[in-house]
C-alpha cells in the first residue's frame, strides 16, 4: 500500500510551482510560461497559481527575483573561493556570461519589460557591490590611483559584457570566458603599467 502524498506546506507550493516555471523559460522561453501552462505541468488547478503569485508578470517577476537571489549567492559563494585578483575577474566574466545565457531562466526573464524596474534596482545594488569587490581585489594586485582603478575597471566590465553577448550566440562558452578574462587582464596589465598621467596612444 503506497504512502499518502505529503501536503505541500505554502513555502514548499511556492517554490513548485516557480521550479515548474523556471523549466518552462529554460525549455520553451518566456512567452510559454502561463497561469494555465505552470498549472497544468504542476498537476494544480489555476486558481491555486492565481492565489500564490495572482497575474503572470507577478509570477516572472516573483520567478526572476528568486533566481536572481540564487545567482548572487553562487556569485558571493565563488568570490569566496577566490585566490588571486585572476580567479576574482574570472568569477565575474562568468557571472557575465550565466546572466546573459538565453539558456538559463535569469538570462531569459532579463529582458522581459515587465522585469525592467526590478532587474534595474537589483543590478544598481549588485553593480555597487561588485564594484568594491573589484576594486579592493585589484588594488592588491596592481597598486595604482583609484581614478585608473575605476578607468580599467569599467572597460574590463564593457569588455566582459560585449564578450558575453557574442558567446549567447552561438560559440563555445568556456573558451570564451578564458579568452575574455585573458584579454582583460592583458589590458589591466597594459594600463596600470603605464606612467602617472599617461593614456594608451597607438605604437607605430
Amino acid at each position: 500500500m503506497s504512502e499518502p502524498r505529503r501536503r505541500l506546506t505554502p513555502e514548499d507550493r511556492r517554490d513548485q510551482l516557480l521550479d515548474v516555471a523556471a523549466q518552462i523559460v529554460e525549455a520553451e522561453g518566456v512567452g510559454a510560461c502561463t497561469v494555465d501552462s505552470v498549472s497544468q505541468r504542476a498537476g494544480v488547478t489555476p486558481q491555486l497559481v492565481h492565489k500564490y503569485f495572482g497575474t503572470r508578470t507577478s509570477l516572472l517577476q516573483e520567478l526572476f527575483g528568486r533566481e536572481d537571489d540564487r545567482y548572487q549567492a553562487d556569485v558571493r559563494a565563488r568570490l569566496s573561493a577566490a585566490r588571486d585578483f585572476e580567479d576574482v575577474v574570472r568569477v565575474f566574466v562568468t557571472a557575465n556570461f550565466d546572466q546573459l545565457s538565453s539558456a538559463t531562466a535569469i538570462g531569459q526573464l532579463r529582458v522581459v519589460p515587465e522585469i525592467a524596474a526590478i532587474r534595474d534596482e537589483r543590478r544598481r545594488a549588485g553593480g555597487r557591490n561588485a564594484e568594491r569587490v573589484l576594486v579592493r581585489a585589484m588594488a592588491a594586485e596592481y597598486p595604482t590611483s583609484a581614478d585608473a582603478t575605476a578607468f580599467v575597471l569599467r572597460l574590463g566590465s564593457a569588455a566582459s559584457i560585449e564578450a558575453g553577448n557574442m558567446a549567447a550566440q552561438h560559440r563555445d562558452r568556456d573558451q570564451d570566458i578564458e579568452n575574455t578574462v585573458r584579454f582583460i587582464l592583458a589590458g589591466i596589465r597594459e594600463l596600470v603599467d603605464q606612467p602617472a598621467g599617461d593614456t594608451v596612444t597607438n605604437r607605430d
